[in-house]
């Protein structure tokens, strides 16, 4: 069986070539990477116009057993300096692994400590994310179409869930009641600290738009346009 692979919500399934039994605990970044860009590749090549989001499913064989031992064994063999404030939150840690190969992609581990609620919404205008869930519990909140309805739609996400997303998609995560950790594939990657990490859309800066851990979102100087609740998380995860 492959070590590493994504199940597409279609059916289909996107398998690492080559990457087998013999694999090496080592080539673990190596392999993430590989299917990372294949994987984001498939997806943004099928949606060339507009942001698109898809939610689909890792696989492992038996030298990563578990979506969290995969991360536990990036750390192991790869070691990466972790520090708080990912994003100018204090709830949020992150470090950053290159590629090997020298590629301009790069990968991010995140931990959002449990109770964490207040990362903005925001987008990636100049890169598209692969993101796996690999411990604990959240919600991804996202707006497929600001343009028009402004929906704010939010999932409960789990380990082994995978998002994948083109530039240009409003998003957040929050981590009401487990801490989460995710692994974030980032192509192209831009520095923890480079202003072309995320940015927060002029809308949202002008407050036209209201965000809160209430999961609301309202248009400023009119009428209610779209009122979009949170899933109760609760009842989500019961």
């Amino acid at each position: 069986m492959d070590e590493l692979c994504v199940a597409f919500a279609d059916g289909q399934a996107l398998a690492m070539s080559g990457v087998g039994e013999s694999v090496e605990r080592s080539d673990n970044l190596a392999a993430f990477m590989e299917m990372a860009r294949k994987t984001l590749g498939r997806v943004s090549n099928g949606h060339p116009n507009g942001p698109v989001f898809q939610r689909n499913r890792l696989q492992l064989g038996s030298a990563w057993a578990t979506p969290g031992a995969l991360h536990a064994a990036l750390r192991e063999t790869h070691p990466i300096s972790v520090e708080a404030g990912f994003e100018g939150n204090p709830g949020v840690e992150g470090g950053e692994w290159r590629a090997a190969d020298g590629g301009d992609d790069g990968l991010v581990h995140l931990r959002f400590l449990a109770g964490t609620e207040d990362l903005p919404l925001h987008i990636h205008e100049f890169s598209d994310r692969l993101i796996v869930v690999t411990s604990g519990m959240g919600l991804f909140h996202y707006m497929p179409d600001r343009s028009e309805t402004r929906e704010l739609r939010s999932i409960v996400v789990e380990p082994g869930d995978v998002l994948i997303f083109t530039r240009g998609l409003i998003h957040t995560f929050t981590a009401p009641i487990s801490e989460l950790t995710l692994l974030s594939y980032h192509s192209p990657f831009f520095e923890l600290d480079d202003p072309r990490q995320f940015t927060i859309p002029k809308a949202l800066r002008q407050r036209e738009f209201e965000w809160a851990p209430s999961g609301v979102v309202r248009f400023r100087g009119e009428n209610v346009l779209a009122v979009a609740r949170m899933n109760d998380f609760a009842a989500a995860v019961r």
